[in-house]
């Protein structure tokens, strides 16, 4: 009932006689289905008020008396403008134009939308520049509520995008690879495909998988774009647009809890752990994570093995260090922390590894 409405531009309402009809003519019924409607497509809500607008306009409009020649003036001045500012077609409608009045009140309204309109004023440049290379024609959602927005795409992938945040797709993934589009923060769980990588765009960075889930953050307006895994395995490289996809580009390979920051001002990318790593392993096999008296290397080894991380260390220097501990519901750094305390030991985050520097145990 709603999905046709789901796609609709703001021109395609303006021209819809069930949405002019409830602008024109507002009862319970018509309130109660777009009233429905928005709360299942949040994310229309700013495009439904813009038509709305329109319409309400129009009917204003044309009860004004406009000569022919002024409808003719306005469009010859306002035709190359709204071509050089968008840098596409201009947008019309499919207008009569023995009606001059109507059609003198729709290049006036569209121009005053088209130039004050603030998505196309902030539209991400980086973000626009990719998806106008892109080969096949994309749809775009825009998550301007105020909390996150749950897409699935064509392949069954799921992307939980955040507010004030951007993605682009085909509506079938076509070719060898299924591409997206993004600008701003999201999450995706992708749905495993070996036969065709699932590839992100944002912003400066390309990250690649078969199949996994991972967050990232990548508003064109911050000094950082960053990809942070949490299942799976994903490479991430930096390219600036898409004709330039070549073997020379060097990737940084993710595992969980890895994460790859990219900084536009040096354009390097630098990878390290998550803020808060996750642990890997079931409830069942971290409870049993209990040592006593145990060798170090026993309980690194445990504490690798929970969360997916490198843990380096010198094994004939800490060999005699032994202890009695549990892994309970501490963070990996706190325990870190316990275990670094009790040793006289430190440890730092190297290039996605945990480096232990301590003393020899009696």
């Amino acid at each position: 009932m709603f999905e046709r409405y789901a796609g609709y531009s703001v021109e395609d309402f303006v021209k819809d006689d069930n949405f002019i009809t409830w602008v024109k003519f507002s009862d319970s019924e018509g309130n109660l289905f777009w009233s429905e409607f928005l709360q299942n497509y949040p994310h229309k809500q700013e495009t439904v008020t813009q038509a709305r607008q329109i319409v309400i306009h129009l009917g204003e409009a044309s009860r004004m008396a406009v000569d022919k020649h002024d409808a003719k003036e306005i469009w010859s001045k306002l035709e190359p403008a709204l071509a050089e500012k968008s840098g596409h077609s201009r947008v019309v409608f499919p207008l009569n134009w023995n009606k001059w009045v109507a059609a003198a009140s729709v290049i006036l309204i569209l121009g005053l939308i088209w130039w004050n309109n603030p998505l196309k004023d902030n539209e991400p440049k980086a973000y626009t520049r990719l998806i106008e290379q892109a080969e096949n024609p994309l749809k775009e959602v825009i998550n301007s509520s105020s909390k996150a927005m749950r897409i699935t795409l064509p392949d069954g992938s799921v992307v939980t995008l955040e507010k004030a945040s951007r993605l682009s797709y085909a509506r079938e993934f076509e070719g060898n690879q299924r591409e997206v589009f993004l600008s701003g923060a999201a999450f995706f769980n992708v749905t495993k495909n070996p036969e065709k990588p699932f590839v992100v765009y944002a912003n400066e960075l390309v990250t690649k998988v078969l199949g996994t889930s991972f967050t990232i953050n990548a508003f064109e307006e911050n000094k950082q774009v960053t990809v942070a895994v949490r299942t799976g395995r994903v490479s991430v490289f930096k390219n600036k647009d898409l004709t330039r996809l070549g073997a020379d580009n060097k990737e940084i390979i993710l595992i969980p809890n890895q994460q790859v920051a990219f900084t536009k001002a040096d354009a390097m990318l630098v990878r390290s752990l998550v803020e808060k790593p996750q642990v890997v392993v079931s409830q069942q096999e971290l409870r049993d994570l209990t040592f006593t008296n145990a060798p170090l290397s026993d309980i690194f080894e445990a504490l690798e093995k929970a969360y997916g991380v490198e843990i380096v260390f010198d094994k004939a220097l800490l060999s005699n260090c032994r202890l009695t501990t549990a892994l309970g519901n501490e963070t990996l750094f706190e325990r870190l922390d316990i275990i670094c305390e009790a040793l006289e030991a430190s440890y730092k985050v190297v290039d996605a590894q945990i480096v232990i520097d301590g003393k020899k145990c009696n």
